[in-house]
């Protein structure tokens, strides 16, 4: 399993993690698709995020350019299956327009496509200490859930919450 980071402080957790990590950025396609190319996965995970500076338009923007990235590599190196990480609660504007795009790569994958509604998510390292406004759902059993559908659930859109 190849699990893919942006950060260098991050290679050391996903290696303890039991994945073979890699740097790359997703909106570096080629490094993108060169990477892939030398994984052949036949699942490819989506759960891009970018929360750190608190900007919606840097979440909409991975959302979609990275997510656009990430469903064109998937199809580039025959991966069977796409499952992207979205939202159960309500979004406004383009933050709103770019989980609708997200999810649209789920469902024009010509292999397997999944969308993944997650809740609100609480615990440790999350932003709730504390279950927040509905929907949420602990982020321990949000793992688990996610585990679950990515490997056993057919085709769909998926609410965990």
């Amino acid at each position: 399993m190849v699990a893919l980071t942006r950060t260098r402080d991050k290679l050391r957790l996903l290696r303890d993690l039991g994945a073979e990590p890699a740097l790359c950025d997703v909106y570096d396609y080629p490094s993108l698709l060169r990477i892939g190319r030398d994984a052949r996965p036949e699942i490819v995970v989506n759960f891009l995020t970018d929360l750190s500076a608190g900007s919606t338009e840097a979440n909409a923007r991975v959302r979609r350019e990275g997510g656009a990235n990430v469903a064109a590599a998937a199809r580039a190196t025959g991966a069977g299956r796409l499952v992207v990480e979205s939202i159960a609660f309500p979004l406004e504007g383009d933050a709103a327009r770019a989980v609708d795009e997200l999810e649209q790569t789920a469902r024009d994958f010509p292999g397997e496509g999944l969308a993944l509604r997650f809740g609100r998510l609480w615990g440790p390292a999350t932003a709730y200490a504390t279950p927040a406004e509905p929907p949420t759902i602990h982020v321990e059993r949000a793992g688990a859930e996610a585990a679950r559908l990515i490997v056993d659930a057919p085709p769909g859109l998926y609410t965990v919450a």
